[in-house]
């Protein structure tokens, strides 16, 4: 196969740019936090564990934000240099029906999942809000002590609050901008290599690896999907294994059927 033959667009999408916005308004957030702890640090208002916290904070969002960013760059940059290859075993890129369709039936599945995450967040926050203030207040009595509890609740539940916000806020942004987006998605598949709808992985043949594909007939709505099973490496959490459900174009479809065996690695799997 030469890319010649293809009128294929190279990603210019970061693949974590949905896991990208909630770290970098969190970071913004954490600055302007800093900013001000600063200041009233300066002029005596507060002394500096409030600078401190908002330190740890700052770092703790632009960590995570520098280290999504420079993978989802790496990320794209491999998956540029698989779509310019000659790896790809089939490749299509879908009509703008079909794409369309897709998109709504991702829509309906994924929509709501942005709803504010505020329980979790905020209990958790206001837990260590408590504890904290607890801590502060020992030396200075019970009375203090439980006044400072009280008050680290309720620094600790609205900064919880803030952050679930801000994070359902951010997935609901890039869920509607990806539903927004016109251009068709592609998809190329390889040996134990997958490019699909700007997403790409690539196994390396031990702990991660395309560990099943099979074709799926949709007879309700005479199509046919395409399910990957990914396995990844351990991880301290989330799941280790990833399920890609694509839905093949009908003129593919006979194209992926001869390619399934040549997808996966030479240890054995089934399919």
């Amino acid at each position: 196969m030469t890319t010649d033959e293809y009128d294929f667009q190279l990603p210019t999408n970061d693949p974590y740019r949905r896991g990208l916005i909630a770290p970098l308004w969190l970071t913004v957030l954490a600055l302007f936090g800093t900013l001000v702890a600063v200041g009233t640090t300066v002029i005596g208002l507060t002394d500096a564990f409030f600078l401190l916290i908002a330190v740890f904070f700052l770092a703790l969002f632009g960590g995570i934000t520098l280290i999504v960013w420079i993978w989802g760059r790496a990320q794209m940059r491999r998956a540029a240099e698989f779509l310019a290859s000659d790896r790809p075993l089939v490749r299509w890129k879908y009509s703008t029906l079909e794409w369309e369709r897709l998109k709504e039936a991702v829509w309906e599945e994924e929509g709501g999942d942005w709803k504010v995450q505020l329980g979790c967040l905020t209990v958790l926050f206001a837990i260590t809000g408590a504890l904290t203030g607890l801590l502060i207040g020992a030396n200075e009595g019970v009375g203090q002590a439980i006044l400072s509890g009280v008050l680290g609740i309720l620094g600790g539940g609205a900064i919880g609050g803030v952050i679930g916000a801000v994070v359902a806020g951010s997935q609901h942004l890039a869920m509607r901008r990806a539903y927004l987006h016109s251009e068709p998605g592609e998809v190329a598949l390889g040996r134990d290599e997958v490019y699909a709808l700007g997403n790409y992985f690539k196994g390396n043949g031990t702990s991660s690896y395309v560990r099943r594909v099979t074709l799926h007939h949709d007879t309700t709505s005479s199509s046919v999907w395409l399910r990957i099973e990914i396995q990844l490496p351990p991880r301290p959490r989330g799941a280790s294994e990833e399920t890609w459900m694509l839905p093949v174009p009908p003129h593919k479809i006979e194209a992926v059927e001869a390619v399934l065996l040549e997808m996966l690695t030479s240890a054995p799997r089934d399919i």
